[in-house]
This record gives C-alpha cells, sequence and structure tokens, in this order.
C-alpha cells in the first residue's frame, strides 16, 4: 500500500495547455488551412486547366477524416475542388477549394431528410457543366443525395454502410442498392468489399476500383537517432528505452484497455519501457476508466496520455519518437495510420485481420492473434528485446516499404485511373493484397 500512495502521477502530454478544441473545430480548422501544394506526378496532365479533371464536384461532409486525405492528394495537382454539401457547414473557399452548402444551416430536419432535399437541390437548382465529374464520399448519405440529383457520378465506399446494410432494414438496403447500381464507377479500400458490392449487390466487377490513398510524406517521414532524442527528451521520456505508441482513438474497439492492462502487467517484472496513449477522437468514459486504472497502478507513471486532437505534424513527433506502433482493432479495413507510423519508422503490431493483408510483405510488421492483457504483457516483453541495431535496421524497412508502395504520387495516378476509368494499376495492387 505504501509503494502505491507513493506512487509517481501517470504523464499526461501537454496538461498547462490551454482548452483543446472539439473534435468538429479541430476538423473544420485543418480543411480550412488547406493550400496548393507543389505539383506531383508530373507525367499527369488531366487535371490542367482546359483538361478532363480540371475541375471535380464533390457531394460530401466538408470536414469529413476520408475527404481531407483526397484534398491533401489532389491539393498537389491544378484541380479546383467544388464540395455540395448536405451537412450545416459554413460556406467556404480559397484558390483551391470551395464548400457549396445545399441548404440552409437553420434548417433542423434528421440528416436522412437532408440528403433526399439536397438531392433535389442538386437535380433543379444547381448548375454544373454538363462534362464535370460528381464523385459522392461515401455510398449511404452522400450517394443518395448523388442517385436523386440525376447526374452521373462515381461513388467511395468505405465498408460500414456496406458491411452493416441488413441491419439497418429492407428499405434501406434496397436504396442502398440503387445507389451503388447506378453509380458509374465505385472505390474500395479492401478486396473483402469487391467481394461483397458483387456478390451481394451485382456490381460488375469491372467498375469497382481497389485502392488505398497513400500517406503523407512530407508530414510523417523518418529522423535521424539524434532528433528522435530531443524529441523524448522535450516530452521527458527516457532515451534509452522502448517505447510502445497507441496511433488508435482510445475506444473498446481498439482494445485500448487490454493494452494498457497487459503493459502494466509488463512493467511488474520489467524497469524498462514506456507506453503512449494518442487518444484522438477518443470514447470519453472508456477513457476515464483507463486513467482510473493507471492512477491505481505503482507503475502508472509510466503511461503517457495525450488527450487531445493533434495536427499532422505533432501526430508525427509522437510516432517519430517511438519503436513500436499498436493498432489491434477487433475488424477493420486497412488503415492508413498504420502506413503513417511505418513513414515515421516505427514498426506496427497489428491484429491479424484479413484487412491488414497488404502488410504481410513487411517482414518488421508484427501480429497478434490473441488480446487478452497476459496477451499484450508477452508481446511487450518479447519487442523489449530487440536491440539498439535491430530497432534501426526494422526502422528502414518499415519506411522503405511505405515510400514504395503508399507514395502520394502514386495516389495520384490510382485516383486519375478511378476517376477516368482506367484499370493499369489495379492488377498489381490485388496481387499485394491475396
Amino acid at each position: 500500500m505504501e509503494s502505491q500512495l507513493n506512487a509517481p502521477e501517470p504523464a499526461i502530454a501537454d496538461a498547462k495547455v490551454t482548452q483543446p478544441l472539439p473534435f468538429a473545430d479541430h476538423i473544420r480548422n485543418q480543411f480550412e488551412s488547406l493550400k496548393r501544394k507543389p505539383e506531383l506526378a508530373s507525367d499527369v496532365t488531366c487535371f490542367r486547366p482546359g483538361e478532363a479533371l480540371s475541375s471535380i464536384r464533390y457531394i460530401a461532409h466538408a470536414h469529413g477524416l476520408h475527404v481531407a486525405r483526397w484534398l491533401k492528394i489532389l491539393a498537389h495537382t491544378k484541380t479546383r475542388i467544388t464540395i455540395d454539401t448536405a451537412n450545416p457547414v459554413p460556406e467556404f473557399s480559397n484558390e483551391f477549394v470551395a464548400v457549396v452548402p445545399l441548404l440552409p444551416r437553420w434548417l433542423r430536419v434528421p440528416m436522412a431528410v437532408r440528403y433526399f432535399l439536397s438531392g433535389l437541390v442538386l437535380r433543379y437548382l444547381v448548375s454544373c457543366p454538363p462534362n464535370e465529374l460528381i464523385h459522392a464520399h461515401c455510398a449511404s448519405g452522400n450517394g443518395l443525395v448523388a442517385w436523386m440529383s440525376g447526374r452521373r457520378y462515381v461513388l467511395g465506399t468505405y465498408g460500414s454502410e456496406i458491411y452493416g446494410a441488413k441491419q439497418r432494414g429492407k428499405i434501406y438496403c434496397w436504396v442502398l442498392k440503387q445507389i451503388l447500381q447506378n453509380a458509374e464507377r465505385i472505390s474500395v479500400g479492401s478486396a473483402e468489399s469487391i467481394k461483397l458490392l458483387v456478390e451481394e449487390y451485382g456490381i460488375p466487377k469491372e467498375r469497382i476500383h481497389f485502392f488505398l490513398l497513400g500517406y503523407d510524406e512530407t508530414s510523417f517521414h523518418p529522423v535521424g537517432h539524434f532528433e528522435r532524442m530531443r524529441l523524448r527528451e522535450e516530452r521527458q521520456l527516457p532515451t534509452d528505452e522502448p517505447i510502445w505508441v497507441v496511433n488508435r482513438r482510445t475506444d473498446p474497439h481498439y482494445r485500448t484497455m487490454e493494452v494498457v492492462n497487459g503493459f502494466l502487467q509488463y512493467c511488474q517484472d520489467n524497469a524498462r519501457g514506456r507506453l503512449i496513449l494518442l487518444c484522438g477522437d477518443q470514447h470519453q468514459e472508456y477513457t476515464k476508466a483507463i486513467r482510473n486504472v493507471i492512477e491505481a497502478h505503482p507503475a502508472g507513471h509510466r503511461v503517457t496520455l495525450v488527450e487531445r486532437m493533434l495536427a499532422a505534424e505533432e501526430m508525427a513527433c509522437w510516432l517519430q519518437l517511438g519503436d513500436y506502433t499498436l493498432s489491434v482493432p477487433k475488424t477493420d479495413n486497412f488503415s492508413i495510420s498504420t502506413v503513417e507510423s511505418m513513414g515515421c519508422g516505427t514498426a506496427p503490431i497489428v491484429s491479424n485481420l484479413v484487412g491488414y493483408s497488404l502488410l504481410r510483405d513487411c517482414p518488421a510488421v508484427r501480429w497478434m492473434s490473441r488480446y487478452e492483457p497476459a496477451d499484450f504483457a508477452f508481446m511487450f516483453a518479447e519487442t523489449a528485446k530487440s536491440s539498439p541495431a535491430a530497432l534501426e535496421a526494422q526502422r528502414k524497412v518499415c519506411v522503405q516499404f511505405v515510400q514504395e508502395g503508399y507514395s502520394t504520387e502514386g495516389a495520384i495516378h490510382d485516383i486519375v485511373e478511378f476517376y477516368l476509368g482506367v484499370r493499369k494499376r489495379q492488377v498489381e495492387f490485388l496481387k499485394r493484397a491475396a
């Protein structure tokens, strides 16, 4: 009891900063700070003025996380994006992107009604150039807007809306099928989604494009040994101990409690090592329960909680100082957060999921199939044995793997193939996912 009462408190990062922004405001600020970047993929000319993709019309939630990645990639081209949105967000415009709300913000109706009415507005009240590409981001809501608009459109679907359709009832399933079948092309992020679209929704395979959007190499890049040590010292972390970073939001789906309990078990017999939790868009009550567990444990000071949303550069700093990252969800499609961590030189420890098959060829990746605290304690003990030389070799393998397969320039080529209906890179990508 004596040691527990006198134990240091858990490390809470940024404890002295002002109240963090709410998640919605954080995402809006990121969106409104988007600007044009140096052009990549100079061999791709279709985004330039007067060409086929010089302007693109999105139907999307302008502040959505998935949309943000598309915009960050296309900021490296000359295209102009207009976002027609059913969401009650403010109008916005700069030299690259404009947001056009289809309905007034003051209209207080359920989102399903906003989607339906927005489709009618787009159909009868908004004029678009006849050949302008329309891209609906997600099938169920924005896809409904696109379908109701009566215009040609391509569609991106992100998994849960099609995987969980049957739980939402027959009407939802029927409408979703119409939306999917009327799309000229559909983008997906996993091979399983292709199978589902073909078998459950009758979508011809040649209309489905499977690709990923790469990662932002300008933010998520490796640093040298001395810079890594400086980043640790700034955050009062040891320079000679292993550091594991959980870079998925604090939520039961990501087994954060099991990871923390496993780490604290590991600490009982091991004096070296720190755990960082990047809580992100967290489950507040779940985080509170985790905090209680940490505060009650003598080794709780060896866990650092970062309880606020992070800009990409801040996130990268936490990844760059680490040795390993953990992504152990119960289910998942391929996650770009894992690629970002590898780009920073940290080796991922991941759930043994089919959605992560694209990582199978990287020898630095470690896989878990059991997820009790004791299993995590064993994993911490095993990875803690890695020598400095082994960790350095591991970093190089991870960085090379993602630079070769998931660059922003490569993503631009994949987007062009999707938008123009070309499939040159598709076969190679499917082989990697098999």
